[in-house]
């Protein structure tokens, strides 16, 4: 933050869905594949992963951001079309559209212990 205003780098970004766990990665492309440790945030299902280096120390940089969007998704008096598709509620839309995504790859995991 510099004199009140939250300072933003815009990076390059991926995004995976994990169907086994039901979370969404959004890895910044030039950092993914390295080594990394969750740091939970916000809901304890939700993590940044932290960067580590050599000898497993944090260095402060984000690799990717762990979401588990869907737990939090309402049950809503709607279904949602979006053009060209049938209309579903929004947890189903959101699956459907998350299955579209490139496959899991765990593009990087924290150093073993």
């Amino acid at each position: 933050m510099c004199g009140g205003i939250l300072l933003r780098e815009a990076v390059r970004a991926s995004v995976e869905w994990s169907p086994e766990t039901d979370r969404f990665v959004l890895w910044v492309d030039e950092l993914a594949g390295r080594p990394f440790v969750p740091e939970p945030f916000g809901a304890e299902t939700d993590s940044l992963l932290v960067e580590v280096d050599e000898a497993g120390g944090e260095t402060g940089r984000v690799v990717g951001v762990e979401l588990a969007l869907l737990e939090l998704v309402p049950e809503l008096p709607l279904l949602f079309e979006l053009p060209g598709k049938e209309p579903l509620p929004l947890k189903e839309l959101l699956i459907r559209l998350a299955e579209a995504l490139p496959p899991w790859k765990g593009l990087a995991r924290p150093p073993a212990p």
